[in-house]
């Protein structure tokens, strides 16, 4: 039943474009116009992208260039060019144009929290894969932005010989409110493929010998954890009482990751942090990574329910090679199928929820990845503003691939699950590879894969691409919370305390006031064109407002205290 509740809330929302009442203006793609002039030129293969705090667009590309853009007029400026260093499997046409890029080259950066505040701390965290004597190897290495000369300069090499391969390299960086540098590694798309034989090691750790020799083979399906030198953190956990990188380990694919912020955009001590991450076939996960836990790949997909996933390991057919891997279906002869509840561990972490677009209760499933019922995660972000669009607020927005689609995931009241109103945005024909917001707080951009295939949203067209290589600006434009020239809700340790809740309201919203604040208080509801549509008294600290029979939608709520004094004013949304 879990399993279809969730397929519902999916499907309803796909129903629409948006959560009620909310209106954008149209698309805006900042990097075209009729010329194209050469300041304004379309993104080759991009992967990473930042809102910085300078108000520019950070961007990498897996060739192997860091883009500064101008969000408004769509000028770009190179940074830094570091394509003769970065390694990137392409495939070329006869007409020598790329059709296709792997999954290796320049990906995740993470810019230090304090960059451009004077205090010589303008460093740029980039991870990217170079050849290593003929082999895929990546890399993390800091870089000085010289605001003068607009360049990144000077690498210094934190970590290197990670493993990295032409599939599932994973690659975000991020830093955390500790001042560590969290990095993700998938499992190297072994098992399937061209990579069909190689030995999945998302659950091997490593000893302390390999530690000692830098030997990071093992670090594969791992999310890692590291000073900003590069070091291991002393208080980083053990797997098998060794002490490594490794923060957590069975991973497969995860290409989001991004820590929990608070209402001014800041992490801080406790932030959880949130990651998705590619299912096989079905199965897309949303995860809370926390240290020293294992998350159960490939031995568990998703939930471990044994609902439909079942992992066969190519690798310890005795025949493997001469074994022809046709599809994601494919079983390799002699080997058997393992149970997801075969697999056990005390430190098992489940995901938090699942993105799959359909129902799948056996292990039959379309033998295509195009008509899988994944939607293919590809990065994460987290809404922290608590006074603009109704209903945003402490939410998760993870852009898709497969399904050119942002999806709004609405975490519960403590961020440690998902309240369940998952709601498609954006819905094109495009490969979305990132997403940053604004500081307005109301401002989405996305980047765009160059090439590839998408499976929706008009069935069938698997090899359109709207907007190849581009930036794409979404603008909200219906009602916010934010409340110009009233007076706001006053702080907890005021003496006039008040605050209004639940926030959005389906019912009962509850207002909770100091004892000393004078009674009878009075109440009144305005709807957004002015109308007084509720009102009332209480001499209660504790006072009670029936929206119930009031239309969804956003309304004005005014308090006054004995004196008639208005001592609040706050949105709030109907739903």
């Amino acid at each position: 039943m879990k399993h279809a509740l969730l397929l519902c809330i999916l499907l309803v929302a796909r129903i629409c474009s948006f959560g009620q009442g909310e209106s954008f203006a149209a698309k805006r793609v900042i990097n075209q116009s009729a010329a194209l002039p050469a300041d304004r030129f379309f993104l080759q293969h991009p992967y990473e992208l930042i809102y910085g705090p300078d108000d520019s667009l950070w961007i990498t590309e897996k060739p192997g260039r860091v883009l500064k853009v101008d969000p408004v007029s769509g000028k770009a400026t190179i940074i830094l060019d570091y394509r003769a260093n970065v390694m990137l499997t392409r495939s070329v046409n006869g007409f020598g144009q790329t059709t296709g890029v792997a999954q290796d080259g320049m990906l995740g950066m993470a810019l230090h929290p304090d960059l451009n505040k004077g205090l010589n701390k303008d460093s740029v965290y980039i991870a990217y894969c170079y050849n290593s004597g003929g082999n895929r190897r990546m890399r993390i290495s800091a870089f000085k932005y010289n605001r003068g000369a607009k360049l990144l300069t000077g690498e210094t090499v934190l970590i290197q010989d990670l493993p990295g391969s032409n599939d599932h390299n994973s690659g975000r960086v991020v830093i955390g409110p500790d001042g560590k540098l969290y990095y993700t590694i998938g499992d190297q798309g072994n098992n399937q493929f061209g990579n069909y034989c190689n030995a999945i090691r998302a659950q091997d750790v490593p000893t302390a010998a390999e530690v000692t020799a830098n030997d990071r083979t093992k670090y594969q399906g791992k999310i890692l954890r590291m000073n900003l030198d590069g070091s291991i953190p002393a208080d980083n956990p053990t797997f098998a009482g060794v002490r490594s990188h490794i923060y957590s380990i069975g991973h497969r694919n995860p290409q989001g990751l991004v820590f929990e912020k608070d209402a001014s955009g800041n992490t801080f001590a406790g932030s959880r942090l949130y990651s998705d991450e590619h299912g096989p076939a079905a199965d897309d996960e949303i995860n809370i990574i926390q240290a020293g836990k294992n998350y159960g790949w490939p031995n568990v997909s998703g939930y471990k329910d044994n609902y439909w996933y079942r992992y066969y390991n190519w690798s310890s057919a005795a025949n493997c090679s001469s074994q022809a891997y046709g599809n994601e279906c494919s079983k390799p002869t002699g080997v058997a199928a393992l149970s997801e509840f075969s697999f056990t561990d005390p430190n098992f972490v489940a995901p938090v929820f699942t993105l799959s677009t359909k129902d799948s209760n056996s292990y039959t499933l379309p033998c295509n990845w195009l008509q899988n019922p994944t939607v293919a995660p590809s990065a994460m972000d987290f809404y922290y503003f608590n006074n603009m669009i109704p209903g945003w607020n402490n939410c998760l927005l993870i852009p898709t691939l497969k399904k050119g689609t942002v999806y709004r995931v609405k975490l519960n009241a403590t961020g440690n699950g998902i309240q369940g109103d998952t709601i498609p945005y954006f819905v094109a024909e495009n490969r979305y590879r990132d997403i940053a917001i604004a500081k307005n707080g109301i401002t989405f951009y996305l980047i765009t894969d160059s090439v590839g295939q998408t499976s929706g949203p008009t069935t069938g067209n698997t090899n359109i691409l709207n907007d190849r290589g581009g930036i794409l600006e979404y603008k909200y434009t219906g009602a916010t919370l934010a409340v110009a020239n009233d007076q706001p809700i006053n702080p907890r340790n005021s003496r006039d305390y008040i605050r209004l809740y639940p926030n959005p309201v389906s019912g009962i919203l509850t207002a909770e006031m100091r004892r000393n604040i004078s009674k009878p208080i009075h109440y009144k509801v305005y709807d957004i064109t002015g109308r007084l549509m509720l009102n009332g008294n209480s001499v209660r600290d504790m006072t009670a407002i029936d929206m119930t029979d009031l239309k969804p939608g956003v309304y004005i709520v005014k308090i006054f205290n004995g004196s008639d004094v208005n001592i609040a004013t706050e949105k709030i949304v109907r739903r």
